[in-house]
């Protein structure tokens, strides 16, 4: 069972040596790693080279910077293998993890097949131990609608090639996992888990969700028009309705607002912006999800919906000054 590993690159030199060291140590050996230099300007084309130089299942395309998304769609044109793996260049892999994920995906018949993960500082130190939450395993997106509350990213899974067949990532965009993978979801006749952390998720501070360009974050609104239109252009939105509008409540009403709210007076347009797309949803918090929201996250609610966003900035920097 060949898997393509793919990695897009851009300007990640300082990270990227960690990311394709911990490739190059990968117990599974049918194997092909797909690196898409997307564009960099920096050091990294020099250090592909050297690894592909010396691993003959590694290989480089260079394009034109495309972003993400872009890049990763490139990656999925060039892939001959079963299954696919995304890995991004600033993160970086346990040396079992194909191995562990493609030996479940042969013991279950798995389109998907998910594994945990360590949130970690660029230094290495780990933040958290993510841990996905199912009841069963294998299951379906239509067994356990839960399974989109879990860490909806293209990193940390292992697909069957054939579930990208006319879909892909947009292109230059925030949130590209958000609007493919609940799509990808509906289409897997076995999703399976791995009940072990094996991705190491770098989190730093050039990241794309730590960009100080507020208006950015009104892509997670056409993000949600574009998911909800295919739910409901399958003839599936009523069965995920629930779960859908609680990512929007997760993702808008409460991440989103808050990271505008911290931009102080400059973020007030798109923070109206923001509102007048949540005032489109007729019973949105009636949501009976709701009262899963963690203390913080229901603090950050309460002062988002009443418009005390400076209330909400405080809140949220105390907790930036505490991590």
């Amino acid at each position: 069972m060949k898997v393509s590993l793919i990695i897009p690159v851009y300007n990640v030199e300082k990270f990227l040596v960690k990311c394709l060291d911990s490739v190059e140590k990968q117990t599974y050996k049918d194997l092909e790693v797909i690196i898409v230099n997307d564009g960099s300007t920096d050091g990294c084309l020099k250090i592909i080279e050297d690894y592909v130089g010396r691993n003959p299942h590694f290989c480089c395309y260079s394009i034109e910077n495309r972003g993400l998304g872009g890049a990763r769609n490139y990656g999925i044109s060039k892939a001959e293998g079963d299954y696919i793996f995304f890995l991004d260049s600033d993160d970086y892999i346990s040396p079992d993890c194909i191995e562990k994920l493609t030996d479940r995906a042969k013991k279950d018949g798995s389109d998907i097949v998910i594994c945990n993960n360590y949130d970690v500082r660029e230094d290495g130190r780990i933040i958290l131990a993510y841990k996905n939450i199912y009841r069963k395993n294998p299951t379906t997106i239509y067994d356990e609608h839960e399974l989109l509350f879990n860490r909806v990213s293209a990193w940390g899974k292992l697909y069957k090639k054939e579930l990208f067949d006319g879909l892909e990532f947009i292109s230059r965009e925030w949130y590209e996992d958000m609007r493919l993978i609940p799509k990808i979801y509906l289409r897997a006749r076995k999703i399976s888990y791995v009940d072990e952390s094996l991705v190491y998720y770098v989190q730093r501070k050039g990241s794309i969700m730590n960009n100080p360009n507020l208006e950015k974050n009104l892509a997670i609104a056409d993000t949600f028009d574009d998911l909800i239109s295919y739910y409901k252009a399958e003839g599936v939105y009523p069965i995920f309705k629930n779960e859908l509008e609680f990512l929007v409540i997760e993702h808008i009403a409460i991440a989103g607002l808050g990271r505008v709210a911290r931009g102080g007076k400059r973020g007030r347009p798109v923070l109206s912006r923001m509102e007048e797309y949540l005032d489109t949803f007729t019973d949105l918090y009636d949501n009976p999800y709701m009262n899963s929201l963690a203390r913080n996250r229901r603090i950050v609610l309460y002062c988002n919906r009443r418009k005390w966003y400076g209330l909400t900035r405080i809140f949220l920097n105390i907790k930036s000054l505490m991590k």
